[in-house]
């Protein structure tokens, strides 16, 4: 059987591709005629491409694997789809083999001229491929990358960067004015070519595209919430709002290109209020997500049990570490973690480990993770292992990665009857700080938490590690001790710097729905190098004062501001006219007047003298109660 479809890309004719259909070994083929004599005679059984010496690996999951091959001369990609479980059973059922899903959506956009990458065969079995694994070839795109990759290299480029938004506004406007919208709309599923002085951007991994159907306002402003989740991180507003009138102007050029289009009938401005609505709701929902897989087992973290009584959780990798990253760079397995906490009380040992905190509140220790970059060997933890069990320090011959652990503690009966009943401090950093590392917060990254159980029920004790940030200093130290060395000039500089940083960061961290009810400065690292050229990296440590409201009031921003204002009175380089900088500018925002700010600064004020008052009766029964403060 044989089928031709006009296929045009961009203004280029390309010559029609009829297919051919056949049986082979119970799997139905479709070929694209021109690789048919390709594929044939390149000898590869493409359903056991992992005995080909011409495959190679390139992604696996538990839904697909993902080959490039070559053949007769020629790349191509493999796509093997696995069906697992009763969900993805169900979904054959109804919507047919996903490879031959992706081949008709690489057939449609070819006949209405959208780029995307090419099909040229696919296989599946039964007649709707519901028992089975489906096969999708299509052809290898040369010198591509994902557009993520591309745009971090050239975005300040501006002439580069103007004509990749452009680029990147003609295809979307043209896919949905055909009728064809991309499920898993994300830079890293459009690909960008140089092709000479010009690029070229095509959409990949069409298995979630929908087709046939009119792009409306609603839809559009979704797919493009997919897309701007990204970019809203990567790219200036301008850069954005631009695309958004490139996409409106393409929209209307292409008004005649299928019976799909459809005319918006919105300005620049009124879309992008909307997108930002749906951009938020998008992120939500994506946060959300990534918030409940740190407590499953899954590619990033893992549930173990290492001793009798212990269970927790683990990192096994991190998808985007911090540049003040530490052990956090590093891969790890759930054997190794096993491994390593089979007895966790070593971790906090003081005669074995650098005690940083003793309190009535919590012991601290810094430790050493025995790990050789770039992987944790088998020998290592065979060491590790042995160590453990006669006590000897843990500590490889390449060495380790500083690592955190924190030991909660109880001061008095109440507060153990929360610790045995109550919600696990430890278990709740580990959730807090994941969260803000989910939506863009620098916190130091959590790697362990373990507790240890009575009959399932009575919590015993909680070990919690926690990656170190190397190469900072909490904020009072930076300032009473690294400013104060600078010159007058310098000191205004890198104060004035700082002090934008710390407020852009506050705000972030409040728009993410954020409170902290303990932010001072010994909770806040600073990652700064002289000369101080580059910006200041912030980290937040110390997860216990932070919690999650989703919508903070003004209020829970002043007692933010007031407790580090109220932390820094006795460091000497904080002087009154910084305090008044900070607030200046951490209190102006739109909508308000230019005098608002200092009505608040009175009242701040007042409440940096009551909470003086209060931190000082707070002192006094500490050392009635306890002998230190």
């Amino acid at each position: 059987m044989d089928s031709t479809v006009s296929v045009r890309r961009g203004a280029e004719e390309v010559s029609p591709a009829p297919t051919i259909e056949f049986i082979e070994g119970g799997r139905q083929w479709r070929v694209a005629r021109p690789h048919a004599t390709s594929l044939e005679s390149g000898g590869i059984d493409w359903y056991d491409l992992a005995h080909c010496p011409t495959a190679t690996l390139v992604k696996r999951n538990s839904h697909r694997d993902v080959w490039r091959v070559r053949c007769a001369g020629r790349d191509y990609f493999a796509k093997l789809y696995h069906p697992n479980g009763t969900v993805s059973q169900a979904k054959l059922l109804i919507r047919g083999a996903t490879a031959l899903r992706e081949w008709n959506v690489g057939r449609y956009a070819a006949a209405h001229s959208i780029a995307t990458v090419v099909p040229v065969a696919t296989a599946w079995i039964g007649s709707r491929g519901a028992r089975g694994t489906s096969l999708l070839i299509t052809e290898a795109v040369t010198s591509a990358e994902p557009l993520n990759e591309y745009w971090l290299r050239i975005r300040d480029d501006r002439p580069a960067a103007d004509e990749v938004t452009a680029l990147l506004a003609r295809l979307i406007a043209r896919a949905h004015q055909c009728g064809f919208q991309h499920g898993d709309m994300h830079p890293g599923n459009i690909l960008i070519r140089p092709n000479g002085r010009c690029r070229e951007a095509f959409f990949v991994d069409l298995h979630n595209v929908r087709v046939g159907r009119p792009v409306g306002h609603r839809a559009v402003v979704a797919n493009l919430a997919q897309l701007n989740q990204w970019f809203r991180r990567h790219a200036t507003r301008t850069q954005r709002r631009r695309f958004l009138k490139l996409y409106i102007a393409y929209r209307d050029q292409y008004a005649q290109a299928s019976p799909f289009s459809r005319n918006l009938g919105v300005e620049p401005a009124a879309l992008m209020a909307d997108l930002a609505v749906q951009a938020d709701r998008h992120a939500e929902k994506l946060w959300a997500k990534r918030d409940r897989r740190t407590r499953r087992s899954g590619k990033y973290f893992a549930r173990i049990r290492p001793a009798p009584g212990w269970h927790g959780h683990v990192l096994l990798c991190s998808k985007h570490p911090a540049p003040t990253a530490c052990a956090a760079l590093l891969t790890y397995t759930k054997h190794q973690w096993m491994c390593w906490l089979q007895n966790p009380l070593f971790w906090i040992d003081r005669r074995r480990h650098e005690l940083l905190k003793d309190s009535h509140t919590a012991m601290v220790c810094m430790v050493t993770l025995p790990v050789d970059a770039p992987r944790v060997t088998d020998a290592v933890e065979t060491e590790c292992a042995a160590s453990l069990q006669d006590g000897r320090p843990i500590l490889s011959e390449g060495g380790g990665r500083k690592v955190i652990v924190k030991r909660p503690l109880a001061r008095n009966l109440w507060k153990r009857l929360g610790h045995v009943f109550g919600r696990s401090r430890n278990l709740r950093s580990w959730r807090m700080a994941n969260m803000l590392l989910n939506r863009d917060v620098p916190t130091a990254q959590p790697l362990a938490v373990v507790e240890r159980y009575a009959a399932g029920i009575i919590r015993l004790d909680s070990i919690g590690l926690t990656d170190y940030v190397a190469d900072s200093a909490d904020l009072e130290t930076f300032l009473t001790r690294d400013v104060a060395a600078l010159d007058q000039a310098a000191q205004r500089r890198v104060k004035n710097r700082l002090i934008d940083t710390v407020v852009l960061l506050l705000r972030r961290f409040h728009d993410r729905g954020f409170v902290h009810r303990d932010l001072k400065a010994p909770n806040l690292l600073v990652n700064w190098e002289p000369p101080y050229n580059d910006a200041p990296r912030l980290t937040f440590i110390d997860m216990d004062g932070i919690s999650h409201v989703r919508r903070p009031t003004g209020r829970h921003n002043i007692r933010a501001v007031v407790r580090l204002c109220v932390s820094l009175l006795g460091c000497r380089v904080c002087t009154h006219t910084d305090r008044l900088r900070f607030l200046r500018r951490h209190l102006t925002s739109p909508g308000r007047t230019p005098s608002d700010w200092k009505t608040q600064w009175r009242a701040i004020q007042d409440q940096v003298h009551a909470k003086v008052q209060d931190k000082e009766a707070r002192r006094l029964w500490k050392l009635e109660q306890y002998g230190r403060e």
